[in-house]
């Protein structure tokens, strides 16, 4: 898997729809210029393949559905990955965006857990195991920052009108390893850093090798 970070604006600010936006990167992007996530290589992937994907994404506070293209590259080291933009958290359909629009409701408290549920189709599971990864992902950001008294709904509110927003879900990444709300650990090809690998500030911790902390939905 390459993340490519595509929310480059404040999330608070209004967007071109998801799917808009990752084909016109796509439209632009050159495989030949990627560093293979397994060997550190640069200039070896090409095109190796396509796959499509579904997603639940908002908009101008509008929830739709749609499907976006991903490509597969291959590496001369025979090692495949996807190119992921930073919206979409690994093995969840709804987009990173969606899952904190639907926090922000529950944290500030602006609809019942109810009433969430049934606007947009949600179980209350699914709310409570977004809210516990979030709570998890909150309290290891803070450790970077040293401020654990921050509240879930003012971490929501300083990582939303972050600019852009993609700096934040970079930074996460390069400390632990893991996407942002990522509830499963990465394959195990991928828990290290390959060479040609730049940290913003500090090395990944102890956090790349930590169990999940839920079950898959």
């Amino acid at each position: 898997m390459i993340r490519k970070n595509l929310l480059n604006f404040k999330l608070n600010l209004p967007e071109t729809p998801l799917q808009k936006q990752f084909s016109e990167f796509m439209k632009k992007f050159n495989p030949a210029l990627e560093r293979c996530p397994s060997c550190g290589a640069k200039g070896q992937c090409r095109v190796f393949a396509y796959y499509e994907r579904g997603i639940v994404e908002i908009s101008g506070n509008r929830i739709s559905f749609c499907i976006i293209r991903i490509l597969r590259v291959i590496c001369s080291c025979g090692h495949t990955h996807a190119i992921i933009p930073d919206f979409i958290v690994p093995f969840r359909r709804c987009s990173l965006p969606f899952i904190l629009y639907i926090l922000r409701l529950y944290f500030s408290h602006a609809m019942t857990i109810e009433k969430i549920c049934a606007e947009f189709e949600i179980s209350h599971s699914t709310i409570y195991r977004w809210k516990a990864i979030f709570l998890q992902h909150k309290d290891w950001w803070l450790d970077f920052v040293r401020s654990r008294r921050t509240t879930p709904s003012d971490f929501l509110g300083q990582i939303c009108t972050s600019d852009p927003f993609s700096a934040f879900t970079s930074s996460f990444y390069q400390k632990t390893l893991y996407s942002f709300l990522q509830f499963h650990s990465n394959p195990a090809n991928c828990r290290h850093l390959p060479p040609g690998w730049v940290f913003l500030e500090a090395p990944a911790t102890r956090h790349v090798h930590s169990p999940p902390l839920v079950d898959a939905l």
